[in-house]
């Protein structure tokens, strides 16, 4: 488990953002697709977002095992501080652009959102915002709707320092960390995509802690064919007019994407152990990973304000300015991205912040001369 090499990792992460970015522009740009184009966007967008899960249970499960490793009872601290320092920076920067972008709107400009709602931008909303505890009616709910799986996300990073809480200590304290799970999967169990989320985070995790049983599965020729034939197989009937809500309704499309867990998790195992084409392909997207977890965050409301705007105005009507409006949308959102993480994305620099305002030292591993680490961003 020392031995995971990231850079490959990094590069699925810049990879699955990107494609994130590109079906909700396609989204917005062309907003009345029809079967079987509309499903296809659909479900490279959802793709994507349950590799980020799957990808998010492998990191932090190689991070938590580190920090228990040098503090068998004192890991929850360091833990909390390094995903603060990373979430939240740029989160915080996402909801003032978001609130920004919603002012506009209420000045006169029509939003061009999903669901077309009103919303709030209060104080209230704001702080709703920032905690991810956002519903209906705000305006981090209507105009960033991206935010809903990282809202997740942060579950899960919950119930994977409490299970491993429960592991590490006896008596009371795993009891209590014990009904803390338990108590977290059943109050989520009935919302969208949170047990689904938990399969594929867990998938993740439990390829990294059984690395080294797993390795003769990765060791196979036929992981990536396989795991694509499971990944193309959902689109068998992409046809239909109700596909894209059936992805999100129906009970066994939903069975079948927390199941994909699985391959999706061997394959991550793989290009983090293995030195083939795909670890080599993937390595060479590493460099976008270092503002994706920005772009996820700010793509949304940025290119809503962009399209919002030609719509307004005019600007360059017709298919061809469609098309342009979309390449133009994607460049500038590439690059507000890339700056704003520049400024944001500094998860040691603000680790190293919380922890002297917390006068403790900062015991999150660091990457050694290889480049190789456990404690990489999951996102």
């Amino acid at each position: 488990m020392r031995g995971y090499r990231y850079e490959a990792l990094d590069g699925v992460r810049g990879i699955a953002a990107q494609a994130v970015l590109v079906s909700h522009a396609l989204g917005m740009a062309y907003p009345h697709l029809e079967a079987p184009v509309a499903g296809v966007v659909e479900w490279v967008g959802r793709l994507s977002v349950m590799v980020f899960f799957s990808l998010s249970g492998f990191v932090i499960a190689t991070s938590l095992s580190r920090l228990i490793a040098e503090d068998r009872g004192r890991f929850l601290v360091p833990y909390a501080v390094h995903r603060i320092a990373r979430i939240w920076p740029p989160l915080i920067l996402a909801i003032v652009v978001t609130f920004a972008v919603g002012a506009i709107g209420h000045a006169g400009l029509p939003l061009l959102t999903r669901t077309g709602d009103h919303y709030r931008l209060d104080l209230i909303a704001f702080l709703r915002g920032i905690t991810l505890t956002f519903g209906p009616g705000d305006a981090t709910f209507v105009i960033d709707r991206a935010l809903w799986s990282l809202r997740q996300e942060v579950y899960l990073y919950g119930v994977a320092a409490f299970a491993a809480l429960a592991i590490v200590r006896r008596g009371w304290v795993r009891f209590a960390a014990v009904a803390l799970v338990v108590a977290l999967v059943t109050i989520t169990a009935d919302r969208f995509f949170y047990l689904q989320s938990l399969a594929l985070f867990s998938a993740g995790a439990g390829a990294a802690l059984l690395g080294a049983r797993l390795r003769p599965l990765t060791a196979s020729s036929l992981v990536w064919p396989t795991t694509a034939i499971f990944l193309v197989l959902p689109l068998a009937t992409v046809w239909d007019p109700g596909y894209v809500d059936a992805l999100s309704d129906h009970r066994g499309l939903l069975a079948y994407q927390a199941a994909l867990g699985l391959p999706l998790a061997l394959c991550l195992l793989q290009l983090a152990t293995e030195d083939g084409r795909a670890t080599r392909f993937f390595a060479a997207w590493r460099g976008a990973a270092s503002f994706s977890y920005t772009l996820y965050v700010i793509h949304v409301p940025v290119m809503t304000l962009l399209f919002s705007l030609r719509a307004f105005y005019g600007w360059v009507p017709g298919p061809v300015g469609t098309a342009v409006t979309l390449v133009v949308a994607i460049a500038v959102t590439e690059v507000v991205s890339f700056a704003a993480a520049r400024l944001v994305e500094r998860p040691r620099l603000f680790r190293a912040l919380l922890f002297r305002l917390l006068g403790t030292p900062d015991r999150i591993p660091q990457p050694d001369v290889s480049g190789r680490s456990a404690a990489s961003p999951s996102r």
